[in-house]
């Protein structure tokens, strides 16, 4: 069942260490990253809680943690700053989003998307970069993503 995502909300990304999160406390653009799985899949949104939904902690400390991998925090972001990011790759802009994707298991389970041209970008390579020929290296763009996600994250940044 998706339930929208209201303007008004914040979402949380939970925050590992020390892929997310350098020495000093800093989050670093890893935070908000898209991946490629090992058996190929495209990550299409990044993850994050709706703080809104009832018991959203205990889903974030739910997530697997691993010896290269602690769960360090969550970085809190306003739905509406995140819609409201304003960049262009070419003459092209991007369109950021929050998405529901609650199911059983989690609940306040959302996602960051953003897309050119009804486009969703994902992890690894994006065809349809060649198809618009787009000029920018996708790195580029991934880490413009990346950067404005980290300037509305890094002055909300909570430690367990």
């Amino acid at each position: 069942m998706s339930f929208q995502v209201s303007d008004n909300e914040n979402v949380a990304r939970a925050i590992f260490s020390p892929q997310m999160i350098n020495s000093d406390g800093e989050l670093l653009l890893a935070a908000f990253a898209l991946r490629v799985f090992k058996d190929g899949r495209k990550e299409d949104y990044i993850s994050v809680s709706r703080m809104s939904i009832k018991n959203w902690m205990s889903d974030i400390k739910k997530i697997p943690q691993y010896k290269n991998r602690r769960l360090y925090g969550y970085a809190a972001l306003s739905v509406d700053n995140i819609r409201k990011i304003d960049i262009k790759v070419d003459d092209y802009p991007i369109m950021f989003d929050v998405i529901d994707c609650s199911n059983e298991q989690c609940p306040s389970h959302a996602g960051i998307t953003a897309q050119i041209e009804g486009n969703i970008i994902t992890g690894g390579h994006n065809n349809f970069f060649d198809v618009l020929q787009i000029n920018e290296p996708e790195d580029f763009v991934m880490m413009a993503i990346q950067s404005e996600l980290l300037s509305i994250a890094k002055f909300n940044l909570v430690r367990f």
